[in-house]
């Protein structure tokens, strides 16, 4: 057996050895780079990767080292692509455009009384023109067909979680979040003058609405739950129907504006329920108060890209606020990655991580940059 000290001077003399020629590495990373922004060439080049990578682990000569030594060239690479990610021009600056302050429409998906609705007046103000929409993508619909300005849509509850066809949505339209504001959410029974909750016999509201409120409906199993486009529609049409077995669980404002009455207060399930809405537009917007940043990505499917994407975050000392995942259609098992982080499109070191970021992504496109609210 060798003695402890005798390894440590063997280790640290190789450990010489390789920082020279990782020096020498990276030095021919930077000409190879060079070479190919010159001859306007495509940078990172996935199948060059696999072979340099397969090549290097093929001269292993002891099989059990085979997958550390895959990971060492991964690792390698990752470091090669850093590196030269910080020579490349800028290529995900973009145009700020100034916000639209006068005169401005902004749309909403469901009718009058609706959560969207009141963040709409949260974010911009009661008095502010607005038009409203039967579904979600009618909504950004309109922003294209150039009837709105903004619209506003929720993406994610404290409770139940993301509204996933909106990410979806917003990526798909090629729109940009300008905003952000979220909102206290309190669901309430609603029915007809003289209604009476043990003889009701279907609820009806939008699907986060009956999940928020689940452990109530849970203890009425006798009410048939049916979905509905959204809160304040189905108070509206519990209104219009006037039948004392029918309810809707909306907001207090839905229940004054279409004349129905209170059944049983805040039955939501959490004591803080809230709702993030967000407001998008056509462009990125100039915000000096902006403190967040929204991106989507996609990934080669193998071992490590995410985490690759992980380390630049961390790497780069940013505060991740949240990471989403949704399917790429007709692609199975890859999938588009949403994710906020802490940061002003402007500063220095998060336009250096989204460069870096984009190495080792796919796709990279920056959503927005907002303030948090």
């Amino acid at each position: 057996m060798k003695d402890l000290n005798e390894c440590r001077k063997e280790i640290d003399a190789i450990d010489e050895q390789m920082i020279k020629l990782f020096e020498k590495r990276m030095r021919i990373s930077k000409d190879v780079v060079t070479y190919k922004l010159s001859q306007k060439m495509e940078i990172f080049q996935p199948e060059r990767e696999k072979e340099v990578i397969e090549k290097n682990v093929d001269r292993i000569e002891n099989p059990e080292l085979k997958t550390y030594a895959k990971l060492y060239v991964q690792n390698m690479m990752n470091v090669s692509k850093s590196y030269q990610a910080s020579f490349i021009p800028p290529r995900l600056r973009v145009k700020l455009y100034p916000p639209k302050t006068k005169d401005i429409v902004v749309g909403f998906q469901g009718v009058p009384g609706s959560f969207s609705e009141a963040a709409l007046d949260t974010y911009f103000s009661e008095d502010t023109q607005r038009k409203n929409y039967h579904q979600f993508e009618d909504v950004f619909k309109a922003l294209k067909n150039k009837e709105i300005d903004y619209g506003v849509v929720p993406l994610e509850n404290s409770s139940t979680g993301a509204i996933n066809d909106n990410y979806d949505l917003i990526r798909d339209y090629g729109f940009y979040t300008v905003g952000e504001q979220s909102i206290s959410i309190a669901q309430h029974l609603l029915g007809i003058k003289g209604a009476k909750i043990e003889n009701l016999k279907e609820v009806y509201s939008h699907p986060q609405g009956l999940l928020q409120t689940s452990k109530f409906l849970d203890k009425h199993p006798y009410i048939e739950q049916v979905k509905y486009a959204n809160t304040a529609t189905a108070a509206k049409f519990v209104a219009d129907q006037n039948n004392p077995e029918l309810c809707a669980i909306a907001s207090k404002k839905a229940a004054k504006l279409y004349g129905l009455e209170v059944l049983k207060e805040n039955i939501h399930n959490a004591k803080t329920n809230h709702t993030r809405f967000i407001i998008f537009g056509e462009h990125l917007e100039k915000n000096e108060n902006a403190n967040c940043v929204s991106v989507v990505f996609t990934l080669a499917h193998r071992v490590g890209t995410l985490y690759q994407v992980m380390k630049i975050i961390n790497d780069h000392q940013i505060n991740l606020l949240r990471i989403e995942s949704r399917p790429v259609q007709h692609t199975p098992w890859e999938y588009y990655f949403y994710m906020d982080f802490d940061g002003h499109i402007e500063d220095v070191n998060i336009i250096s991580a989204l460069e870096d970021m984009a190495a080792h992504t796919n796709t990279l496109r920056v959503l927005g940059n907002y303030e948090k609210k």
